[in-house]
């Protein structure tokens, strides 16, 4: 009997260990203990912000997680303060931040000093293509006309753009006017913390035209107050943008665009990234997110982290391809 309990202890030994080295599941789970932060690297309103928001509202709807979720702004320094908030907080699995195209663009020229490399890629989110404004009155009455007023005097309207002058919203402008046959280096834009401030800049007329995310602008579109001219990507959208024509279709043979994902701390572990991998995997499929994404004109891109990472080392190189033609990449 005794033999036998001491291989029957051995035996138990051994399946544990084997269970360690197979990963046992059941011993390697983590959840949030603490409120989880999501950070959005800009002001409030626009589509950074609106963005932690639906994701904050989602997973407390749901229940997906046991803690409060709150969204903190962190504006300045073309995402620079978010980031380096972010990574404040290495290796805990209570902070992420809404990444955008500018956090690899905005490194390639210089503007920050982190790049992709230096987070925890969680997911890729959605694309947003671009939408170029006017007011309502403005004697700018197409994408066309927009065009042809800037090709013999590139200098001849601001543009307001969020959240620096190398981000998701002056790349895909930048790119639209270059596919064009514009000078962009004499093009003049006016930097906003966000979105919001943007919009506001238009409507009190400090600037002529902005390049922002259409959800953006739905409100005022309906009130009157702005006119849409043209959109970036390779088809039209829908709803009040059914009638809105691609750059293309005005002269621009080219589509840009910015999308949003999930970048955590360096140093995540494994069980932290598994769980916020399934909790976002079950995010995306709610009918809210989906409700979240006509509503706000987002197109849906979703990866989850075992892929974004490999999205962003693509955008990485096509993006320092685009910023050295342009004379920006440092």
């Amino acid at each position: 009997m005794r033999g036998i309990f001491v291989r029957s202890s051995l035996l138990v030994c051994v399946l544990l260990a084997g269970g360690a080295l197979l990963g046992a599941p059941a011993f390697a789970q983590w959840k949030p203990e603490k409120t989880v932060e999501i950070i959005a690297p800009s002001g409030p309103a626009g589509t950074t912000d609106r963005t932690a928001r639906v994701i904050q509202r989602i997973l407390q709807k749901h229940k997906m997680v046991d803690v409060p979720v709150n969204v903190v702004n962190k504006p300045g320094g073309s995402g620079t303060i978010g980031y380096t908030y972010l990574n404040q907080h290495a290796g805990d699995g209570h902070y992420f931040i809404i990444g955008t195209s500018g956090s690899i663009s905005n490194y390639i020229v210089g503007t920050v000093p982190f790049n992709h490399n230096d987070f925890t890629s969680l997911a890729m989110l959605f694309d947003e293509w671009m939408s170029v404004n006017v007011q309502a009155g403005s004697a700018i009455r197409s994408g066309r006309e927009l065009l042809e007023r800037l090709r013999p005097n590139p200098e001849a309207l601001p543009f307001g753009i969020s959240t620096s002058r190398s981000g998701g919203n002056f790349t895909s402008l930048m790119t639209i006017l270059r596919a064009a046959g514009i000078d962009i280096k004499r093009v003049k834009t006016v930097i906003f913390q966000g979105g919001g401030a943007t919009t506001q800049a238009l409507l009190g007329g400090h600037v002529e035209a902005i390049n922002t995310g259409p959800g953006n602008m739905v409100q005022f579109l309906k009130a009157g107050k702005l006119r849409t001219l043209a959109t970036s990507g390779p088809k039209r959208l829908w709803g009040p943008f059914a009638s809105v024509p691609t750059w293309r279709e005005e002269g621009a043979p080219a589509e840009a665009g910015s999308w949003r994902g999930i970048q955590a701390p360096k140093g995540m572990t494994p069980a932290q990234i598994a769980f916020w991998d399934g909790v976002l995997r079950k995010l995306v499929q709610t009918e809210d997110w989906k409700k979240e994404l006509e509503a706000n004109f987002w197109v849906d891109a979703y990866a989850p982290a075992s892929e974004a990472k490999r999205i962003y080392d693509r955008e990485y190189e096509e993006f320092r391809t685009i910023l050295t033609e342009l004379g920006m990449a440092k």
